[in-house]
């Protein structure tokens, strides 16, 4: 609460923006409005805002591959865009604990095609091969100068892998290897493709890691 004195004013009593004016005891005073939600939190509300939570915090980790997987969808951001589009991925329990199903993950959307990926891990070689089939190009959905990519998210340490694979129109293998203190048994794998200027993207595909 302030006192004050216009001579321009005089006694003032409106209010103005979230302030309330009002003249008392022979002088002006301004007081803050105060604001307070009454409304209590559906048990609904609640899980959506843990899901979107479990979300924005996986986005964070996975950022150099969302800026890939996401780029022109929308006019939000591509984080934006990856917790939007994954929510349905998400399920909440009664404690609000948080269960993402990785299989319907998506790391990347788009209407180009998906590209035609498998891998293979090696627990002698601790080596991932990636094999890659070549794609005819078809105007607006593919080109042979596509880029594709391959993911490997490892789900405990919540770390993520973006590894450069070949162009679309090739065949060929590409091997990585498994990352230092990485468990084979939580890591999942992803692929998707881009244009060659990284303008448009398809959606990604779950890979079964044999």
């Amino acid at each position: 609460m302030a006192k004050f004195n216009s001579y321009l004013l005089g006694k003032v009593t409106k209010s103005v923006g979230n302030v309330t004016m009002c003249y008392m005891n022979k002088q002006n005073i301004a007081r803050a409005k105060i604001f307070s939600r009454k409304d209590k939190p559906t048990p609904e509300v609640l899980a959506q805002r843990a899901k979107m939570k479990a979300l924005i915090e996986l986005s964070r980790r996975l950022l150099p591959v969302i800026r890939k997987g996401f780029i022109g969808i929308g006019s939000g951001t591509t984080s934006n865009a990856f917790v939007s589009l994954n929510l349905g991925a998400t399920s909440a329990d009664e404690s609000y604990m948080v269960t993402i199903d990785f299989a319907r993950l998506r790391m990347a959307s788009g209407l180009m095609y998906t590209p035609k990926v498998t891998v293979t891990y090696s627990e002698e070689n601790k080596m991932y091969s990636f094999e890659q089939e070549m794609q005819m190009a078809e105007e607006g959905y593919s080109s042979a100068d596509d880029q594709v990519y391959a993911v490997l998210y490892e789900t405990v340490l919540k770390r993520g892998k973006l590894i450069l694979l070949r162009a679309r129109g090739e065949n060929g293998n590409t091997s990585e290897s498994l990352p230092e203190e990485w468990d084979s048994t939580n890591v999942k794998g992803y692929a998707f493709a881009t244009t060659k200027n990284g303008k448009a993207a398809s959606d990604s595909v779950c890979l079964t890691i044999a």
